[in-house]
């Protein structure tokens, strides 16, 4: 009676044993299905992906560069790349002189020459290795109606067209080295900004809708005008910066042009211009490589803010 009593508590025992060990397993199972289902429909962060390409917890670039031109004649006097930042809430604009000798795909002159190209827009934007995603193209008359319209006042007096058309129109300023006019311009183009962060996008598009309808040559839409005008007033004059294109006047053949430095060029690209880690090196660009002399302009204030002083 003992012996078998014994067998029973054994088989017992076993029975307990077995059943602790399949449940195990299948816990084990389900768990690991449960796991390989999340693994199925999990989606690694974004910040885990920023981190890898160096961001460090800095939101990914939201940058957009436009391509400003201001003619006069049917001819660029003032050629801008203007690059704004909201996430940074910064603006910069590199003044390119429209005598500046670039080469891009079989394309080899002055920035003057390539606007007489179907392919103006693209000639820069492959000799600056950069993607524009608007331009505008406006008359010089109409460039002064601008600051008309926007009640700028300059010398103390508001401006009007004729007078900003002409401060515009000093084409030649940048193979003269004239500091005096450049400064002019850029006093001029400060004043402007400085009038639309005032007035604010709304009241800044009505000002100028009816100009910009008629005068000015755009693949802009109404709608990318007006977060164009929006991000500008979002930025306060003490972030923008105005900068020439680094280089030099140089005689080529029978005129001058204005002959670019690649590293400078290069540098200026990378560091106010360029998301975050993208970067050229100076043999990338469209510039070719000279013996440059020294910069004319090299010591002219860049900030906005600055510049307003000079009033």
């Amino acid at each position: 009676m003992k012996l078998k009593r014994a067998g029973f508590i054994f088989t017992l025992v076993m029975f307990c044993l077995v059943s602790a060990a399949v449940t195990v397993m299948l816990l084990s199972y389900v768990g690991h299905t449960a796991r390989l289902r999340v693994a199925d429909q999990y989606t690694e962060p974004d910040y885990l992906r920023y981190l890898e390409d160096g961001y460090e917890f800095e939101t990914v670039s939201r940058k957009s560069n436009y391509l400003f031109t201001v003619t006069s004649g049917g001819s660029p006097v003032r050629i801008h790349l203007m690059t704004l930042d909201p996430d940074k809430k910064t603006l910069d604009i590199l003044d390119l002189p429209s005598e500046s000798f670039i080469i891009a795909d079989g394309f080899s002159g002055t920035l003057s020459e390539a606007f007489t190209t179907s392919v103006y827009r693209e000639i820069i934007a492959r000799a600056l290795c950069i993607r524009f995603d608007g331009d505008i193209v406006i008359s010089s008359e109409a460039f002064g109606g601008s600051a008309r319209l926007l009640g700028v006042e300059h010398e103390k007096q508001i401006i009007s067209y004729e007078t900003g058309a002409d401060i515009v129109k000093g084409r030649s300023d940048y193979i003269r080295s004239d500091v005096s006019s450049l400064e002019s311009y850029r006093l001029l183009l400060s004043e402007m900004l400085e009038r639309i962060t005032s007035l604010g996008p709304a009241d800044s598009f009505k000002a100028l809708m009816d100009l910009y309808a008629n005068k000015a040559e755009t693949g802009m839409t109404v709608k990318e005008l007006i977060a164009l005008l929006n991000g500008i007033c979002d930025v306060s004059t003490k972030k923008m910066n105005i900068r020439v294109a680094d280089g030099c006047p140089a005689k080529f053949g029978e005129k001058t042009i204005w002959c670019l430095s690649a590293e400078g060029t290069a540098e200026q690209l990378n560091s106010h211009h360029r998301v975050k880690d993208i970067i050229y090196l100076p043999e990338a660009l469209g510039i070719p490589k000279t013996e440059a002399g020294s910069d004319p302009f090299e010591k002219i204030e860049e900030k906005v803010s600055d510049i307003l002083k000079q009033k």
